[in-house]
């Protein structure tokens, strides 16, 4: 019964992180002009739609811990892969469009890879938490290069490449924080108040704000399918480096594992690359078999 109701629950915390996604890229609509200056991100703040999307985000957190809760990884990841099948039919038509059928064989090749990757990138979950050095290293690399990443994407001509690297820095926000806050439920449960104070506590919502923004901004310019796809990649795979790295996990994959892990990754760039969709293609309907390096930043 138990494994049962983690399912549900990663159900459900797919289904609000499709919502939450979905409504970022309607903001990105909306908000069209890259979040590089303070007006703009002002203009951001002040939508509705990004209130929306972090409601949907923290139940998408929420389920997620209930989830593992009751469910080993091994289960609860591979289900990750539900929000490119909720979330691109749903986008499209919100955008009033329809999916184009190469976006349907990017869909099918991104689940297919993502779905082999999960299953063999989970460690084997025996590990502990992040100790306070590795806290203080963790959340000071992982803020550096994510703003490192942000301030470079700005710099890309293109808008793809732009979103790619955004998502996938979001990616990582995503499972960093996960990790960070793993470590502060169990320091404030040993230690009380004094556990606020922790590195892993003071990183966690620098990190999870960060990745935020990070995933609006690599909506901007772009379709749903890529960057959700990119963002629905990395975050497993940075939260089990930072696992094996500094919490005492273990790679439960093997060799065997890695060739898998390195053969989905291939599918699943060529599933990205078929479900990358210009703005200006998705809102007039035009085929998706858009060439990523034509594409230009929008001024």
């Amino acid at each position: 019964m138990g494994i049962w109701l983690g399912i549900m629950f990663a159900v459900l915390s797919c289904s609000a992180y499709t919502a939450a996604a979905v409504a970022q890229r309607r903001l990105a609509v909306r908000v069209t002009a890259p979040l590089t200056g303070r007006r703009q991100v002002v203009d951001l703040l002040r939508h509705p739609l990004w209130w929306v999307s972090l409601v949907f985000n923290g139940g998408r957190a929420g389920f997620q811990v209930a989830a593992v809760s009751f469910a080993p990884l091994t289960v609860i990841q591979p289900l990750g892969v539900l929000v490119l099948v909720f979330g691109i039919p749903w986008s499209a038509r919100l955008g009033g469009r329809r999916v184009s059928r190469a976006e349907w064989r990017g869909a099918a090749f991104t689940v297919v890879a993502l779905g082999a990757l999960l299953a063999v990138s989970v460690t084997n979950g025996q590990g502990g938490v992040l100790d306070t050095p590795g806290s203080v290293l963790v959340g000071v690399g992982t803020t550096a290069l994510l703003l490192v990443t942000a301030w470079g994407a700005g710099r890309v001509p293109s808008t793809a490449w732009r979103s790619y690297l955004l998502a996938g820095a979001a990616g990582v926000a995503f499972g960093v924080s996960s990790a960070t806050v793993k470590t502060s439920v169990a320091v404030i449960a040993d230690t009380g108040a004094a556990g606020l104070a922790h590195p892993a506590t003071l990183a966690t919502p620098v990190i999870a704000i960060l990745g935020l923004f990070l995933a609006q901004a690599a909506y901007q310019g772009m379709d749903l399918g890529a960057p959700l796809g990119i963002t629905t990649l990395t975050n497993p795979v940075a939260a089990s480096v930072v696992g094996v790295a500094f919490m005492g996990e273990s790679y439960a994959g093997g060799w065997a594992g890695g060739a898998v892990a390195l053969v989905s990754a291939l599918l699943a760039a060529h599933g990205i690359r078929l479900l990358t969709v210009p703005q200006d293609t998705a809102r007039t309907g035009a085929p998706a078999e858009a060439d990523p390096r034509r594409d230009s930043m929008p001024r």
